[in-house]
């Protein structure tokens, strides 16, 4: 099907359905019969909504996020054993480790150390550009902006003393 095709197609449809909202003779506020609505031919699909009961609180605090990116190179197959090395240096405990990310906790502060490869094709066991993204989320901005940085400059100082 040529993109011609599929353009007319779309405003085929979109003239069906304008059909529908829009008669095609419009009168003004008399007595004059108006056209019958023409069904759309779309189908429509009604989802159940989801009313969870709110949480009670005693005092809600908004949430502040801060978050930079740098890039490393190295190995990355030891990105996420250096993620995992800042955190707990940085007093967080690790509690999840997603494929491309690790998450700590102090229980107050949530740090997240994402990091992908630059390159589309890469070997794990050589030296490549490594993308980092450490994000901290607290209820304090201080607290989570001193995490972020203490996270980021331990990656950040974190040497080889042999190859990958």
């Amino acid at each position: 099907m040529t993109r011609k095709t599929r353009l007319s197609l779309a405003f085929a449809s979109i003239a069906v359905a304008s059909a529908a909202v829009i008669p095609a003779v419009a009168t003004t506020a008399s007595a004059a019969p108006v056209a019958a609505p023409v069904p759309s031919p779309f189908k429509t699909r009604t989802y159940p909504t989801i009313n969870p009961k709110p949480i009670p609180t005693s005092n809600p605090a908004p949430l502040s996020a801060h978050w930079g990116y740098f890039t490393k190179n190295m190995c990355y197959k030891d990105a996420p054993g250096f993620a995992r090395t800042a955190l707990r240096g940085a007093g967080y405990k690790v509690v999840n480790n997603p494929p491309n990310a690790v998450l700590g906790s102090n229980g107050t502060t949530i740090v997240e150390v994402a990091f992908a490869p630059a390159q589309t094709s890469y070997n794990p066991r050589d030296f490549s550009t490594i993308h980092f993204n450490v994000t901290a989320i607290s209820s304090d901005g201080n607290n989570a902006e001193y995490a972020r940085n203490r996270v980021r400059e331990s990656i950040v100082k974190q040497t080889y003393l042999d190859y990958c």
